[in-house]
This record gives C-alpha cells, structure tokens and sequence, in this order.
C-alpha cells in the first residue's frame, strides 16, 4: 500500500451564513402571559403604565408580550425601561428581518498526492449583521482573527509561512 507523502494547501474560502438558530437569550423572550416589568407588543407599553381599566388586545396566534432580560434593573426604574426598550425593538428588529444573526466561515482545503481531500475550518456564529458599515467593518475584523486562527492551526499541522499565506491571502470570499 501506497503511503501519502505530500501535503498540499489548496484554496482558501470565507462565507458568511445565516445563522438559523441563534441565542437570543440576552435580548430577552416573547410569551403568553401578563407579568410585571413585560411589554405589550400590541400597545408598545410596559405593563407598569398601563391606565386603569386600558384593554389589553389579544392577538391569536402570536406571543403578545415581551419578557426583558434580567440585567439587574428594578422593574418600573429609568434605567429598566431605557434597556428594556433597547431590547425591545432590537428583539422586534430581529423578528422582522431589519437584522440578523450570522456565523462566518473560513476554510482552507488541503489535498494530499493520493487525490485525498479534507478541510481545515474556523468559524464564529451568532453575530449580529445589520446590514450596514458598522457590520461590515465588524465582520472584517472577525475575518481577520479566524484568518489568523486559520494560520495558527495550519502552522501547527507543519505548513510553512509561505504555504500559508499563498492559500490565506488569496482567499476567495462567498456570500
């Protein structure tokens, strides 16, 4: 049997893809029921400054309220409310597809004499994408720490610099 003597670094890819299922848990959660210090979604209201006898609307199949995040507030002050709302609208934001979550992806092949294949890969997930530069320019510097993980971890498997950075600066970026 033959035995595989050569590595070789082939192309170096970065996607970015919608992450599908994010943790959203720090943003707070949506829900059924009637609490203090939640949001009714309906009035954009905290419960707290609802008005004696004001008729909470039910809208069937659908969460009705939003539940903040415990960030260490107490409910009904300034501070709770000004994050609260922050959350809010970041939450609402997300459900209607003003933003997202993304995970980026580098990968690097490396291919072997005997026509073997296999992947080196990188990647952060739950990053916020709004869709602006401020995303963009944050997206680049998460590009640039997995490249260099990406070298790190080739350096390791006994690839030189040169090989490296032929593959790691040629990248091809997919979106």
């Amino acid at each position: 049997m033959k035995k595989c003597t050569t590595f070789t670094l082939g192309k170096t890819t970065i996607t970015k893809e919608y992450d599908r299922d994010p943790d959203t848990y720090h943003l707070g959660e949506y829900g059924g029921k009637l609490k203090p210090g939640c949001i009714i979604r309906s009035l954009d209201k905290f419960y707290e400054d609802l008005e004696g006898g004001e008729n909470i609307p039910h809208i069937p199949r659908e969460y009705n309220f939003f539940y903040p995040p415990d960030n260490g507030e107490k409910i009904g002050t300034p501070e709770y409310k000004k994050y609260a709302l922050q959350d809010y609208e970041n939450m609402e934001g997300l459900s209607n597809s003003q933003w997202s979550f993304i995970g980026i992806i580098v990968k690097t092949e490396i291919k072997t004499d005997m026509g073997i294949s296999d992947i080196v890969r990188s990647s952060l997930w739950g990053i916020e994408d709004h869709y602006d530069k401020n995303s963009r320019d944050y997206h680049k510097e998460v590009i640039g720490e997995l490249i260099d993980e990406q070298k790190d971890a080739l350096l390791e498997m006994g690839f030189s610099n040169n090989e490296i950075e032929d593959s790691l600066c040629n990248f091809i970026e997919v979106n």
